[in-house]
């Protein structure tokens, strides 16, 4: 047998030799990093307190480990109750979060997403098939339209209509329907369409109904009771209050929904659990939010209505909005804290105004405890054609505003400033 070979390198923090041999190589030394590096990566953990914490636990955690082969396969035949598997799948905070929403939106199940759009796509691309038609409101969400368009090349096609009008969508499924699309309120027009007259409609053409809940939350509508399927919130925005996540979920009946999460753990579009940690934290002040958020939006659109350089406000708790009277019956507690409304149809005007106002910040999104306003036509809805835009009525002045938690008094003397800037 050879001799082993002493080989002496600088390099060695401590005595600066290496031993080297011809199957192993270490460090020879007493108190090697062999130690450091069991300490560091198998630290001796803390018991699990038998009394539980406050606030729900952070499980941010990629994988899951197993005792052996036997429960790894007894928690991946689903042979064992509460067992994790991976973080797609079964993370406790998805759970909980999911818990909560299906509880908040009166539904059997409830699946989390990492956006509101990953649940929209997940539940299009699970409850179609090629051949299927879609009708979806003619002002919906733009980024849905745009998905719709996308879903054209697997065969799968879509009509806009007027969900208001019961003759549009009476024809619209008189053609075929698989599933019908609405906003409680949408966006950003606000429109809110008779949503028990919708669904009846709908199932008597055998079409499901699924429901973008976000501009109204559970605060001020559940769907479900009105004969909705399938109900989405992104949860980024109200639900979670506090633009630090982006998360979306979707509720309904247990069967759909497991079907869907499937489909989403193969996409990869599940939650991340500090997403739905951040979300349920969030949810906890829901009530108090919504109930200042939608007083103030009240206050501010009736306000804004009677300044001269703003045309028209958008508020379905207004008596002039179009659903004004079916939104008396859809929403429960208020009509939300989303206003919009309409300057001088001129580019150059709306980007005077939000350059000018001090507290309330130009933001893409909405939902937040700071009060916000977006410019649809260049972000959310610029996926729309100039003609869809004009068909819409999202022209360069049309301005959404998302109320939060300011005083109104500071909201309204900020408004006032920026639109005395500009010419009635």
């Amino acid at each position: 047998m050879p001799a082993r070979t002493v080989v002496r390198r600088s390099g060695c923090p401590r005595c600066r030799s290496v031993l080297l041999s011809r199957s192993k190589r270490w460090c020879a030394l007493r108190g090697s990093d062999r130690d450091l590096a069991r300490i560091t990566l198998h630290p001796r953990r803390a018991p699990v307190p038998v009394n539980p914490p406050v606030s729900h636990p952070i499980y941010q955690t990629a994988a899951w480990q197993f005792a052996d082969l036997k429960q790894m396969d007894a928690i991946f035949g689903d042979a064992v109750a509460h067992g994790a598997k991976y973080g797609t799948i079964g993370m406790p905070n998805n759970l909980t979060l999911e818990a909560a929403i299906s509880d908040l939106e009166g539904m059997e199940a409830a699946v989390a997403g990492n956006t509101g759009m990953a649940v929209i796509a997940a539940a299009l691309l699970t409850e179609l098939r090629p051949g299927d038609r879609v009708v979806v409101s003619r002002e919906g969400f733009g980024w849905t339209l745009g998905l719709l368009r996308d879903l054209e090349q697997w065969g799968i096609e879509h009509v806009t209509v007027d969900l208001s009008s019961t003759e549009e969508l009476t024809a619209a499924l008189r053609h075929g329907a698989a599933m019908v699309i609405a906003e409680t309120i949408s966006n950003p027009r606000l429109r809110v369409p008779n949503l028990p007259a919708l669904t009846d409609l709908a199932h008597q053409f055998g079409a499901k109904v699924l429901v973008d809940n976000t501009f109204a939350t559970p605060y001020s509508c559940q769907p479900a009771a009105f004969g909705a399927d399938l109900v989405v919130e992104s949860a980024t925005k109200f639900l979670a209050g506090h633009a630090d996540t982006v998360i979306g979920v979707l509720a309904g009946a247990a069967e759909s929904v497991e079907r869907i999460r499937d489909r989403m753990v193969r996409l990869g579009s599940i939650a991340a659990p500090m997403d739905s940690w951040l979300a349920l934290r969030g949810m906890q002040t829901l009530v108090v939010r919504m109930a200042r958020a939608t007083t103030t939006a009240s206050l501010l659109a009736d306000w804004l209505s009677e300044q001269p350089q703003v045309h028209r406000v958008l508020y379905p708790g207004r008596s002039d909005h179009p659903d004004h009277l079916i939104a008396q019956q859809v929403l429960e507690q208020g009509y939300g804290a989303m206003i919009s409304f309409e300057l001088t149809p001129d580019f150059a005007v709306a980007n005077q105004f939000t350059r000018d106002l001090n507290l309330i910040h130009l933001v893409h999104s909405l939902g937040s405890a700071q009060t916000t306003l977006s410019h649809p036509a260049s972000s959310t809805h610029r996926l729309l054609s100039a003609e869809d835009l004009a068909v819409s009525g999202l022209h360069a002045g049309f301005l959404r505003m998302s109320v939060g938690l300011e005083s109104p008094d500071d909201l309204v003397d900020d408004l006032a400033q920026a639109l005395g800037n500009l010419s009635a």
